[in-house]
């Protein structure tokens, strides 16, 4: 998330990338970006279906200081967060 729409949701510390706050870094290689088909899974609460989309050339994802995705596939990992509406 970019700095405008962390601002926007009130996310304080999520606006500036620096020790302290919380970011999630995606490293890709731009030139070999494309999305794979999507699929649907059935892994939320009492089985509920959603669709997921992953993608080929996302090298590294770190949420939050923690590497959830390496080489493409799902480290197993979990270190974020689910936003909720607060109003």
């Amino acid at each position: 998330m970019t700095q405008v729409p962390a601002g926007v949701l009130g996310l304080k510390d999520h606006v500036v990338l620096k020790v302290g706050n919380r970011a999630d870094v995606n490293v890709f290689d731009l030139s070999k970006l494309e999305g794979r088909m999507p699929e649907i899974g059935y892994d939320f609460l009492f089985g509920a279906s959603r669709f997921i989309q992953r993608a080929i050339s996302y090298k590294n994802n770190i949420c939050n200081g923690t590497l959830v995705l390496q080489d493409d596939e799902l480290t197993g990992a979990c270190s974020g967060m689910i936003l909720q509406s607060r109003g």
